[in-house]
């Protein structure tokens, strides 16, 4: 029997993500250039044929994988903490908290934060970036409010976030690699 359109529309939808995920890893280790489309293709299980249904290029799929990196960092836990009814400090404590958390705990995790990272380290920024928004957010609130170092917000929130940058790709390339505590890191925002 054949298969409907919508199994059709799940098993592709199934690929892609299995696709998006095990590429993560290829591209957060070796980046865009150093990724070989064969051994990428060999890590995700498939041909290089069925890569080349879902998309043209590699550096489509990596522009893929970074979208879906973002998305995958700036989960409602991590972004509701803006929302929450306590001072800045306790905000940034949090924030901190559960980011080195989840770096110390989920490989998958430190490679999608260093995705979702790179273009700002690397001083190209984009507008779908929550995760900086948000901290820019609390770093304002937290200036305003007296607790953090009055200077540029965005400029602030710039360099926490290549802090993180560098920590995730020590995290990858040395999963031993020792993080700094939340304390220490809250200093970039303190002063």
């Amino acid at each position: 029997m054949p298969r409907s359109r919508e199994q059709n529309e799940k098993i592709r939808e199934e690929a892609k993500l299995k696709i998006l995920q095990k590429s993560a890893a290829f591209f957060a280790k070796n980046g865009v250039e150093g990724t070989k489309i064969g051994n990428l293709t060999k890590g995700i299980g498939i041909s290089q044929g069925a890569l080349y249904v879902y998309y043209n290029t590699k550096e489509e799929v990596y522009d893929a994988v970074v979208l879906f990196a973002k998305e995958k960092i700036a989960t409602e836990e991590l972004l509701a903490i803006e929302e929450k009814d306590v001072p800045a400090v306790r905000k940034l404590r949090y924030i901190t908290d559960y980011i080195l958390k989840k770096i110390e705990d989920d490989k998958a995790y430190t490679n999608y934060l260093l995705l979702a990272l790179k273009d700002r380290a690397e001083g190209r920024s984009s507008a779908d970036d929550l995760l900086f928004s948000m901290m820019k957010n609390v770093i304002k609130e937290g200036q305003k409010d007296g607790s953090f170092a009055k200077g540029n917000a965005e400029k602030t929130a710039d360099y926490f976030l290549s802090v993180l940058y560098i920590f995730c790709v020590k995290k990858v390339n040395d999963p031993k690699y020792s993080l700094l505590t939340s304390s220490e890191l809250e200093r970039v925002i303190r002063g």
